[in-house]
């Protein structure tokens, strides 16, 4: 998806929330702000890829990954729920996976509508409890499901992939290749939120290679990018894998009528109007290629 005009502003709230945080002086944050807003003025193919340049340069300036003491406590958070998170897998345990994986999609610093003290169980039940997945979804899901031999899972969020690894074992686990970021950026999961959860323990995981809180395959390793051309079956978690794939010119990358399955929570303007929804909607979208 291209930028919009309403991607600027949310870009500058979200860097405003970041800089306000950092243990820098008062001038060093106005330094900081004035160079990733002409950063954000610049152009780009997709918001994430504004994101990447973000925080490449707060890298720089800071030295180290701003979100990393709150993807612990996240991860944390999660694994202390993940007891009454099983006892929800009730009924048609595959669908209520996917409506749990769908209500983890709220933890995400990056837009801000997420508080470390939100009572994340309580969050959870009322959200999956008024999930609802879309029957030519579901059907298309279960049947690729059946026949895929190598499924490709692209998370997103720490703590979220919590949620992602109680879907992953709905699944047939031997099958899946699980995905995360190359590098710390926003609150996106990589291979040290993994290992904090034992998720390498279950499946193979992998890194784009890149720390774009998305995909941008120009930038991604030649792992991901064979995983990638040998998937069956693509399941993408997170609005920032949306925006980045959804449109994105794929053929030659992927295998020809390969399925990619988008579960989300729609979190501004520009992704609603897209696909036809409204900011704070459930998303559950199929691209097939």
């Amino acid at each position: 998806m291209k930028p919009t005009f309403h991607c600027i502003p949310c870009h500058i709230n979200h860097i405003y929330r970041v800089v306000s945080k950092l243990t820098l002086d008062e001038n060093t944050k106005l330094c900081v702000m004035q160079q990733l807003t002409r950063i954000i003025a610049g152009n780009f193919s997709t918001p994430p890829d504004c994101a990447y340049e973000m925080y490449k340069a707060i890298r720089k300036w800071i030295g180290h990954d701003p979100f990393a003491d709150i993807k612990k406590e996240s991860n944390a958070l999660m694994m202390s729920l993940l007891p009454q998170l099983q006892t929800l897998l009730q009924g048609d345990t595959l669908q209520q996976a996917l409506r749990i994986a769908l209500a983890a999609n709220i933890i995400d610093y990056g837009i801000g509508d997420m508080e470390p003290e939100t009572d994340y169980l309580a969050t959870f039940k009322t959200l999956v409890n008024n999930i609802t997945v879309p029957n030519k979804f579901y059907n298309q899901f279960t049947k690729t499901i059946s026949d895929s031999q190598r499924i490709l899972y692209i998370a997103d969020n720490a703590g979220e992939i919590v949620a992602d690894m109680l879907l992953m074992e709905q699944l047939p686990i031997g099958k899946i290749v699980c995905v995360v970021r190359g590098g710390p950026v926003i609150n996106d999961a990589t291979m040290e939120d993994v290992r904090h959860i034992g998720l390498d323990r279950k499946v193979r995981v992998i890194t784009t290679g890149d720390p774009t809180p998305g995909i941008n395959v120009h930038r991604c390793s030649d792992e991901f990018l064979n995983e990638l051309s040998q998937a069956d079956m693509i399941i993408l978690k997170g609005q920032g894998n949306f925006e980045t794939m959804i449109d994105a010119p794929l053929e030659g990358l992927v295998k020809n009528k390969v399925k990619l399955f988008f579960i989300f929570k729609v979190k501004c303007l520009p992704v609603a109007e897209y696909i036809h929804k409204y900011p704070g909607d459930n998303a559950f979208i199929i691209r097939e290629i």
